[in-house]
């Protein structure tokens, strides 16, 4: 099955976006790929190629098996309009999605396709961990690609298909309880193989994503098989948590509970829809457990992806990450997902922290809050923030590479909501702003610039740093971090406060520590 064209999801495209009405699509040449030849389109003079399979779809004999690569093709694949998303909880009415099996997919767009050495970089989506894809609208990567970049999104496993953790149920060769970040691999290994064809470097590729697709970039770099796929990584407000075997096996045994499967019987698994262990989510949640849905801390990812670099992982990438601050949007509690506050709470419980004390540093850092507003930024920053800091705080220790940090605190783009802020690096807007001022459309418009610059400048050499903005590196003395808002700036440890509070789960391991 197909998505529609992407031009018909794309009508609230920030001003200044390349993608326009007087630049209609038109037939692109037809590439030479290792798996077979590729058509797309050309519109406003970048090109793009949608619904590229680039493994066979996990359904079948294959589902709950890590992803299988693609066998070539026979002909010229079109790839004109979208591929099927995979299996999820709910689709968006806003932007809707056509759901199927044939879902490990990806998209590129480039600037020019008989280049040799053009950036590369790989978007992993957001979302809640059972929704999400890589062809949403926002997600569309012309403006990246008008920046001289390859970009590239996809489609990967979520919810029960990626991370049910059967290994101890069904056997050593299904669920290792990663199946998602096994497909985001497995994308840097095309990517590997088939890039240069889109005039992409393989040798400077940067992992990029939002929430749940940062989640899983992380959660990459600390699997067994990630060396080489990867240069660079751009983790945006991600929250790294992991379940350990044992939690893993609890959800599991759940789940065939629930089904009536018995223990070995992958086959009656298999059987059953995606529908039916989505129902589930609801009663996984009363587990107390978090989100029931997390990658699993076991062979295949044997540390927790906050503790990453301090297990000598991914030492040698270049970061840049940060978090989007709740400055007292007037959000209502509902926008976070429930075991986002039970892991907050459980933060507070590891360290003592007295919810008064560390309600007080925020007060006095920022006294225009209210005591729920401030509740609300706290909330926040323990399920993002802190685990970001944890990440560069150990890189920038520890790694090799650069490590940068920003703080995203632009209040004009948090119109939706505080956790997709930092989406404005695509430039392609959010809904909630069309009724916005023509003023406060034209900062949208600046701090994206800002930010997709940004981004292009360390994906082609590994520093942020723009014209008019020296971006310095991130190290655990001055913590250097760029305050993106309207107009940016450099400030130096944002967070020390709320550091000195929080200690110990800033500096102790956070797979002992079971977050």
């Amino acid at each position: 099955m197909r998505r529609r064209d992407f031009l018909a999801a794309s009508g609230w495209l920030f001003a200044g976006s390349v993608v326009t009405a007087c630049g209609g699509p038109r037939p692109g040449p037809i590439i030479n790929t290792k798996s077979g030849q590729i058509q797309g389109q050309e519109i406003a003079g970048i090109h793009q190629y949608l619904g590229i399979p680039y493994a066979e779809p996990p359904f079948g004999e294959l589902r709950f098996r890590p992803p299988q690569r693609r066998a070539p093709w026979q002909g010229v694949l079109s790839a004109q309009q979208y591929g099927a998303a995979c299996p999820q909880g709910r689709v968006s009415a806003t932007d809707p999605l056509v759901i199927g099996e044939d879902c490990l997919n990806l998209n590129i767009w480039t600037p020019d396709p008989s280049a040799s050495d053009l950036p590369v970089m790989v978007w992993a989506h957001g979302g809640e961990g059972d929704t999400g894809s890589g062809a949403l609208a926002i997600y569309n990567g012309a403006n990246f690609a008008a920046q001289g970049v390859v970009l590239v999104t996809c489609n990967r496993r979520l919810g029960a298909e990626s991370s049910l953790y059967l290994q101890p149920s069904m056997g050593a060769d299904v669920g290792p309880g990663n199946l998602g970040v096994l497909d985001l691999a497995e994308v840097l290994r095309w990517v590997q193989e088939h890039i240069n064809a889109f005039g992409g470097n393989p040798g400077n590729v940067t992992l990029f994503g939002h929430t749940r697709g940062a989640a899983a970039a992380q959660a990459l770099v600390a699997t067994t098989n990630s060396a080489g796929l990867l240069q660079r990584i751009i983790p945006q407000n991600g929250a790294y948590a992991a379940h350990s075997e044992e939690q893993g096996q609890q959800v599991s045994d759940f789940v065939l509970s629930e089904l009536g499967i018995k223990r070995g019987d992958i086959d009656a698994l298999r059987r059953c829809s995606s529908t039916q262990l989505t129902k589930l989510y609801p009663q996984l949640l009363k587990l107390g457990l978090g989100d029931p849905y997390q990658p699993v801390i076991c062979e295949a990812m044997p540390v927790h992806p906050a503790d990453a670099a301090h297990a000598g992982f991914g030492l040698a990438l270049d970061y840049l990450t940060g978090s989007c601050v709740d400055v007292g949007t007037d959000r209502q509690r509902s926008a976070m997902r429930e075991h986002q506050f039970a892991l907050a709470q459980r933060v507070l419980a590891l360290d003592s922290v007295e919810r008064q004390t560390l309600l007080q540093v925020y007060r006095r850092q920022y006294p225009e809050l209210g005591e729920l507003q401030a509740e609300r930024a706290i909330l926040n920053d323990l399920s993002y923030r802190l685990p970001t800091l944890r990440v560069a705080h150990g890189h920038a220790l520890r790694g090799t590479g650069s490590t940068y940090c920003y703080s995203f605190e632009a209040a004009v783009l948090q119109q939706r909501s505080v956790l997709e802020g930092d989406l404005a690096v695509f430039g392609n807007g959010y809904p909630a702003v069309q009724s916005e001022t023509a003023d406060a459309i034209s900062a949208s418009a600046s701090v994206s610039q800002f930010m997709r610059s940004a981004w292009c400048n360390f994906a082609r050499s590994g520093s942020p740093s723009v014209a008019n903005f020296s971006w310095p590196e991130y190290d655990t003395r001055l913590q250097m971090t760029a305050i993106i808002d309207d107009v940016p700036q450099m400030q130096s440890g944002p967070f020390s406060q709320q550091r000195r509070v929080l200690g110990r789960v800033m500096t102790d391991s956070w797979q002992a520590l079971g977050l």
